[in-house]
């Protein structure tokens, strides 16, 4: 065998290795990437500010208007915008494929449905106020698609949905 043909052979051999190595590397980092968005995600809606604003807004009639959001307390006008918000970043990270929609359907639907449900008229009248479409244009695309993933199967609690799972240690 000539020494050029083994050297070239030895060549393609360490380069092929280094592309499969850079691939696997690759695909670990996106997928620890995927991981530390849901866990900052899922703890950015850990804030007091957030959970005020939630529970406030969840104690509102469906179809507040603009008048009645208005005349509450500072601090509870504050903590709706909070929610507003982080459900509009939220969408934008969803549509950017930063975060999985499913992870966000899974831990997030019930309120942000809830919320949509409460405040798209105070939304609507809002946008009209300020004359800009635009506003809370993410949190509105979030909803809608979480209403669609409703229409399409309906919503299961995760107790009843997945009470056989096992953990991969008991298999």
């Amino acid at each position: 065998m000539d020494l050029n043909i083994l050297f070239q052979t030895i060549g393609t051999v360490v380069m092929v290795s280094g592309v499969i190595f850079s691939l696997i590397n690759l695909r670990n980092f996106q997928a620890s990437r995927k991981r530390e968005s849901a866990i900052v995600m899922l703890n950015s809606f850990q804030t007091n500010d957030f959970v005020k604003g939630l529970l406030l807004i969840f104690d509102l009639p469906d179809g507040v208007d603009s008048e009645t959001i208005n005349k509450l307390p500072h601090e509870q006008y504050l903590s709706i915008y909070m929610v507003l918000g982080t459900w509009e970043r939220l969408g934008i990270l969803v549509y950017r494929r930063e975060i999985a929609l499913d992870l966000v359907d899974d831990a997030f639907s019930g309120p942000v449905l809830q919320t949509w449900q409460k405040l798209e008229k105070y939304i609507l009248e809002f946008r009209a106020r300020v004359k800009r479409d635009t506003a809370f244009e993410w949190f509105q695309w979030l909803a809608e698609r979480m209403l669609e993933r409703e229409t399409t199967a309906e919503a299961v609690p995760a107790y009843l949905a997945h009470r056989n799972w096992k953990s991969k240690r008991s298999e």
